[in-house]
């Protein structure tokens, strides 16, 4: 039991360390949720925004679709037939993302699972 509650007391100071660390390096994280209006696949992620050095935008989302790439990695600069990526974050216009991937599993049930990590520039 007390070797429980260590782990756990332990847990909380490196999640309080990793938040703390985030905000000072000038990171900004914030969720978002995007349920398609054409076809209802949802997706859910965060945006991160990190200012000063080595500034950066991207988006880490997971969506259910039923819109079917084979099982695979897909480079989002070179994999997608000439598709742009957009940021599911900003809606629209389309900030096009500068690179990243899109990895997809079958589901097994007629659903995919996209798994996105994408970079964009300063909308």
């Amino acid at each position: 039991m007390r070797l429980r509650l260590l782990v756990l007391a332990f847990a909380c100071v490196l999640a309080f360390a990793a938040s703390a660390s985030a905000q000072s390096t000038g990171a900004t994280v914030q969720h978002f949720t995007f349920v398609n209006p054409y076809n209802g696949d949802v997706c859910t992620g965060n945006r991160i925004t990190h200012e000063g050095t080595n500034s950066f935008v991207k988006d880490v989302e997971t969506c259910i679709t039923s819109s079917a790439l084979p099982p695979g990695t897909y480079d989002i600069g070179t994999d997608l037939g000439g598709f742009r990526w957009c940021s599911d974050f900003n809606g629209a216009p389309c900030n096009p993302a500068t690179s990243g991937h899109v990895t997809v599993t079958d589901n097994g049930d007629g659903t995919f699972t996209w798994e996105i990590v994408a970079y964009y520039s300063r909308p």
